[in-house]
């Protein structure tokens, strides 16, 4: 590729890293992903529970030019967002996984790709651009490690030798072809403590994850009711789960590295169970506006605080409604 192409995508480079801060930064082509077809297999399996979305859209997630037609390349970006400084969970309260207690790092992650676009706009007059966060049909982790920012782990999450998995990721896609970076290699060698450590034993194997037993999915995609008589176990976490992730060695070694843009609510790190079952819901919607929290419709919010509120011999008082609701899609491109 001409010398020009390398300058451009060093400029890019140093302005998504040094003046829109992000934290890692790659490129790969916008051919198609090879993990189209795992997907699809773990579709068949049924692996995916009630994400019809998923099934929905398993044909084009892994063809970027879907969202842009003319698409060369693929901007791959993320923002670390590891703080292992977690207290001990105490009595009556649910975790919140980590990501989720800081803003909503779709619209973070957003608007500084929309700057990055616009930026090479400037640089290149005839430049398309697409900015995509993980609310559009795209198999960003396949892409994020072809871009070589990180493999995907054990534990199914991206992994950086230096920065470890806690990192929420975005691309955006351009018309503009430039030199692709080298695909990351695995390094998780014969390690299973990510497999070891989730209590609902969610992977069936080494990088298989049956959505259908994992908490992070249980507690905020699954839209049906709970079987009463045998609720799923939530292990303390009200909203995800960060098991298969704090226990990875690549995270214990990992500096501690929260993004500026995205810095911790310490608020949010647990909450107070029983407080949250007598708010009503624009008491939650206040809560949770503007954070991640916003994605848990008010009626799956009380349906798991009725699992975490009975082990500890809470009266609930959760209502004995069916747990209908209508909001079954992710959130919505912003």
């Amino acid at each position: 590729m001409s010398s020009s192409a390398q300058q451009l995508k060093a400029q890019l480079r140093a302005y998504a890293l040094d003046e829109l801060g992000f934290d890692l930064f790659g490129v790969t082509t916008a051919e198609p992903v090879e993990g189209a077809q795992h997907l699809k297999r773990w579709i068949s399996r049924g692996y995916h529970g009630e994400m019809s979305y998923m099934a929905a859209t398993a044909d084009v997630r892994g063809v970027p030019r879907h969202l842009l037609p003319d698409a060369q390349s693929v901007i791959c970006v993320a923002c670390a967002y590891h703080d292992p400084t977690d207290a001990p969970l105490p009595p009556g309260h649910g975790r919140v996984a980590r990501y989720a207690r800081r803003r909503d790092y779709h619209r973070v992650i957003k608007k500084k790709l929309i700057r990055l676009g616009r930026k090479l706009q400037q640089w290149v007059s005839e430049a398309r651009w697409r900015a995509v966060v993980d609310s559009a049909p795209l198999l960003e982790r396949e892409l994020a490690q072809r871009a070589g920012l990180g493999w995907i782990g054990k534990n199914t999450c991206v992994i950086n030798r230096q920065l470890g998995s806690e990192l929420l990721l975005g691309e955006l896609l351009t018309s503009v072809a430039l030199p692709p970076d080298e695909p990351a290699t695995d390094h998780c060698g014969k390690c299973t403590a990510c497999l070891d450590a989730c209590p609902t034993k969610a992977f069936i194997a080494p990088y298989q994850l049956d959505a259908r037993r994992c908490i992070a999915y249980l507690t905020i995609e699954h839209k049906s009711p709970f079987d009463r008589c045998r609720p799923p176990e939530l292990a303390g976490n009200l909203f995800g789960c960060d098991a298969c992730q704090t226990c990875c060695p690549w995270n214990r070694h990992a500096p501690v590295r929260v993004n500026p843009s995205l810095p911790s609510l310490p608020h949010l790190a647990s909450l107070p169970l029983a407080p949250l079952a007598q708010l009503q819901e624009a008491e939650w919607r206040a809560l949770s506006q503007g954070t991640p929290l916003a994605r848990l419709h008010f009626r799956r919010l009380r349906r798991n605080l009725e699992v975490l509120l009975a082990p500890d011999g809470i009266k609930s008082s959760v209502s004995e409604d069916p747990f209908r609701e209508t909001d079954v899609e992710p959130a919505a491109e912003l």
